[in-house]
């Protein structure tokens, strides 16, 4: 039996894997080809969960006979390296002859691979090309390798097409669309489970907020996150990405006054001197930068409902609304007069709950003697029935 290994991070797997899989198998005449998602691999710094890589793997195979996936790198504890992975494969497995499919560009560092001597016994290589990669000098090099080491190295005379996971990773998070580049299982995999909006995963996100914030905003924002997530569909929203923005709303509530204020002056052309007055306001604005970059959020609904979330603005979008609505209306706030009407109204409508809010806000402010800022009037003004 002849088998193909298409291995890597496979973050996410793309209809150009899938393609090379395919052309693979029919120029080599391989009986199957495994999709085989990398565990920890030593040269990556941060991956999605392999679990989660594992299962786009298994949906993309799953409409391709011939392919599969394979969690044999998955599961093993610590780094991974592929002469573990061929030596496991060679124990399991005795009948099979292994091709491992790689680009024209790894071609250059193959033979710094850990053990590839070793390697170069327990399977032969197949070639693709890349874009942008020299032909010629590829060929070299496979002939280079197959004179050193011994091992078979078959350059396929087709091309892989000009996909990449770093891009594809890129578009999700700036909210663009990916059917033409995923298989569309995957593509819903993705947004079910609000992969790839930022840089981090929830729960790496959660760790560093347990640093940065109280553990009453902390909790403040759990209520958020979790109230934005569920009003969502009824806006129109992506849940995973209004849950995102709660996440991320009170960011940098606990900064210092004065911080805020340089980082909000240096980084925002379009701060106000309202703004920086108070710490209840600029930290909205604050939180908005530290979203963008330290964590990685380039979706621009996002970021502006982060921005817009303490006094809103006369433009607010069904995402704008949703996150300050959800700051208002969360469950741990403590009662006032006024709370009740306002989540009723969420559960119905979330630009008159959004219109309670604020007008909720500017009664507030007056009985205390204090200014409304011009974007809270803006948005009343806008909002309110002619």
């Amino acid at each position: 039996m002849k088998a193909g290994i298409l291995g890597g991070t496979l973050d996410p797997i793309h209809n150009g894997h899938i393609e090379i899989a395919l052309k693979a198998m029919d120029v080599l005449g391989l009986d199957g080809v495994a999709l085989m998602p990398a565990g920890d691999p030593p040269h990556k710094r941060r991956v999605t969960d392999k679990a989660d890589r594992l299962q786009m793997a298994r949906l993309a195979a799953e409409t391709h006979p011939g392919l599969c996936a394979s969690d044999v790198e998955i599961k093993r504890e610590g780094r991974t390296y592929t002469v573990d992975t061929l030596t496991a494969l060679s124990v399991e497995r005795p009948d099979v002859e292994w091709t491992y499919i790689i680009g024209a560009d790894t071609l250059n560092t193959l033979d710094s691979w850990r053990e590839f001597p070793r390697v170069a016994r327990l399977c032969a290589f197949a070639v693709i090309n890349r874009p942008g990669c020299d032909v010629e000098l590829a060929r070299m090099k496979a002939q280079a390798v197959t004179a050193c080491y011994g091992t078979k190295v078959t350059m396929l005379p087709v091309s892989g097409p000009a996909l990449s996971s770093t891009r594809i990773r890129q578009q999700v998070a700036a909210g663009e669309d990916i059917a033409p580049y995923v298989p569309r299982n995957v593509a819903d995999y993705i947004r079910e489970k609000g992969l790839y909006l930022c840089d981090y995963s929830e729960a790496q996100i959660l760790d560093k907020l347990r640093d940065m914030i109280t553990f009453r905003r902390y909790t403040h924002t759990l209520g958020v996150a979790d109230t934005a997530e569920r009003l969502a569909p009824s806006c129109g929203v992506d849940p995973k990405r209004a849950r995102l923005a709660g996440l991320l709303h009170d960011c940098a509530k606990s900064m210092p006054l004065e911080e805020m204020r340089k980082l909000v002056m240096e980084n925002l052309p379009d701060w106000d001197e309202a703004e920086l007055e108070t710490r209840q306001i600029l930290h909205a604005p604050a939180g908005m930068i530290l979203a963008r970059d330290m964590f990685g959020v380039r979706d621009g609904q996002i970021l502006s409902a982060i921005r817009k979330h303490t006094v809103g603005a006369g433009d607010m979008s069904p995402m704008d609304a949703l996150i300050y609505v959800s700051d208002f209306i969360e469950p741990g706030r403590e009662p006032f007069p006024g709370l009740e009407k306002a989540r009723r109204l969420a559960e119905k409508d979330i630009y008159r709950a959004m219109l309670c809010c604020a007008e909720l806000t500017a009664k507030h402010l007056r009985s205390r003697g204090q200014d409304i800022h011009p974007r809270t009037l803006n948005l009343i003004s806008a909002f309110s029935p002619e």
